[in-house]
């Protein structure tokens, strides 16, 4: 299923932040195991697997250091 960008609470309840890099935030739901990236205003950029979103978090991460 596709990813549309949703605005979030933060997640102070069912997540919790795995890493954060310039304000972006990965995060694991403590309840169902699923990941989400959430950017600098809490907004949802992508969701699924851990194994997935550990994937892109890197690459954000990479992306962040090339600047």
């Amino acid at each position: 299923m596709p990813n549309l960008p949703t605005k979030t609470m933060g997640g102070p309840v069912f997540w919790t932040s795995v890493a954060d890099i310039n304000g972006w935030k990965l995060q694991r739901n403590w309840v169902l195991g699923n990941c989400r990236i959430l950017d600098p205003n809490d907004v949802r950029r992508a969701w699924g697997g851990e194994t997935a979103m550990l994937k892109a978090f890197e690459h954000l991460e990479q992306s962040f250091n090339k600047e």
